[in-house]
């Protein structure tokens, strides 16, 4: 009972001001207009997968308190403060503190969520062709952003707006994609019909200039096959052998000639192969071996053309370690772990370490994960909700062409135990050195962030797996696990908000780093110390 309390009072120390559990439901003003989670998705339709990669973030002027405030939206979820430290701040979220107001108002307040919605109404849209396939849609919205989007992206930026009630102004952007694309066609087909005008006065030109009565010249049969059917690989070695170059050393010719003539290579010059010509020990060979005809590029299948982006992007794949499959036995002594319960784990890759500042940064190049990370790129990311390490494996799966996911509860308890039952990985008592939190190392220092693997790796080779950062799993928070599955996947509620946490922070004492140990918290609510790591089936 004393642990139990202790979880629930650690809990509430890392909630946002209004003391409520993040558990709780949502209350305020704003609420009216904000649409579920469950109704989100199911407006979002068969596009929401893509739509998860989507956000949008505006930098808005609240109505109260006069401050500018980052607020990201996604279609999947309510809009939200992009920063902690800016929600924190909120007179809305203070005046519910100082009045032990019981709700907790987890997303924007309804100052904030009506001046977005007003500016929201007059915003204007248009679209802007630069001629060909480089349309572009305008979208200005008074006080908070002007942005450019393709026609692609101002469609998925307008299911965004649309999920959030804004009708009008999705309508807009997709009217202005509509627009965008037809200038380019036409644009396309003007370029075209100008070609062909250009192409009938030059032909018109050539007949005036040969002057009457003077029969066209009628081309070599060779030399038409070779300008109608000859790849352009061999048009560029042509090219290279009719420049000023010594003559080559083939089989010889009854009559040997330093120039091609018109209609392409001579028949024992085509049949002779680079190797022959790269063995010959003529000096002059050697130098001409260097220049080679270009290859001619790759065709693209369907998959490559899928893969391109992640080829374009400056994605950074975390190190994955292989975790061999087995049964063992999960849970502790406190309440929240028991029953002790035989797992079987099935053989999967883990992160090596969770996933970092310079991994993360790679997402929000790509513009499909919100730009919160600081600090250095070896670091830890922090300050991620459930939600926002799901929109970074939704990204991660789509540009390295594989899935990824959160590990399981028992998953990630299994890769932390390392093989041992005992309470951490190298034995029952806390050992200096072995792990990052406040007061595992007896300094008497205040305790901080690190970057990831500064301390010892446990037997599976996995840093950082017990302090460090608070890591998500893609369990829902049950209060024990009685009823829990044995065979090592997720036990997921789809109608809770709340899920697992593990490993403990930098912030926790001792007793959070233990491979057991587990805690919860509200899946939408960003925290400074909390983390993820990725995880893949195999």
């Amino acid at each position: 009972m004393k642990r139990e309390q202790t979880v629930s009072a650690h809990s509430r120390t890392r909630l946002l001001p209004g003391g409520s559990d993040p558990a709780g439901p949502m209350r305020g003003a704003s609420q009216t207009k904000m649409i579920g989670i469950d109704e989100m998705r199911h407006a979002a339709g068969s596009t929401a997968s893509e739509l998860a990669m989507v956000s949008v973030t505006q930098t808005v002027p609240c109505e109260r308190c006069g401050r500018t405030v980052r607020v990201t939206l996604n279609a999947l979820r309510p809009p939200s403060f992009q920063r902690v430290d800016e929600q924190i701040e909120c007179p809305e979220i203070q005046q519910r503190r100082n009045t032990d107001d019981g709700g907790l108002l987890l997303m924007m307040c309804p100052p904030l969520q009506h001046s977005l919605e007003s500016r929201c109404a007059t915003a204007s849209v248009e679209a802007a062709s630069d001629g060909g396939a480089a349309g572009r849609i305008v979208c200005s919205i008074p006080g908070v952003s002007t942005e450019q989007y393709s026609a692609a992206e101002a469609r998925n930026v307008a299911e965004i707006w649309q999920t959030h009630g804004q009708d009008d102004l999705a309508s807009k952007l997709r009217s202005a994609a509509s627009r965008a694309e037809r200038g380019s066609l036409i644009s396309l087909r003007a370029a075209a019909t100008l070609a062909a005008f250009v192409l009938i006065a030059i032909a018109g030109w050539l007949m005036l200039a040969r002057g009457p009565g003077s029969p066209l010249p009628e081309p070599a049969p060779q030399q038409q096959a070779v300008q109608s059917f000859e790849p352009a690989a061999s048009r560029a070695s042509i090219a290279v052998s009719e420049s000023p170059a010594p003559p080559q050393p083939v089989a010889p010719t009854p009559e040997p000639s330093p120039a091609l003539p018109q209609g392409g290579l001579p028949d024992d010059a085509a049949r002779s192969s680079p190797v022959e010509t790269m063995q010959s020990p003529a000096p002059e060979l050697q130098a001409a071996a260097v220049v080679s005809p270009p290859k001619a590029a790759p065709s693209l299948t369907d998959s490559d053309m899928a893969a391109e982006p992640s080829k374009r992007s400056t994605n950074r794949v975390p190190d994955l370690v292989m975790i061999p499959g087995n049964t063992f036995a999960m849970g502790g002594l406190e309440s929240a772990e028991l029953p002790v319960h035989r797992v079987t784990i099935a053989p999967f890759a883990l992160g090596k370490y969770p996933v970092t500042v310079g991994e993360w940064n790679a997402c929000v190049t790509d513009k499909a994960c919100a730009d919160l990370a600081t600090g250095p790129e070896d670091n830890p990311v922090t300050n991620v909700s459930y939600y926002d390490a799901k929109d970074y494996l939704a990204w991660l799966s789509r540009t390295a062409g594989k899935p990824f996911r959160l590990p399981s509860e028992a998953e990630w308890e299994y890769a932390a135990r390392g093989g041992a039952a005992t309470k951490f990985w190298w034995g029952d008592q806390m050992r200096p050195g072995m792990a990052n939190c406040d007061g595992c190392n007896g300094t008497g220092e205040p305790a901080r962030l690190m970057k990831v693997g500064s301390f010892q790796a446990n037997p599976f080779g996995l840093f950082d797996m017990g302090g460090s950062v608070d890591q998500w799993v893609a369990d829902s928070w049950h209060k024990n696990y009685q009823g829990a599955p044995s065979n090592g996947s997720a036990w997921v509620d789809e109608q809770s908000f709340v899920h697992v946490i593990r490993s403990g922070s930098w912030k926790n004492d001792p007793s959070y780093v233990r491979s057991g140990s587990r805690d919860r918290y509200d899946g939408r609510i960003r925290y400074p110390t909390h983390g993820f790591r990725v995880a893949q089936s195999l």
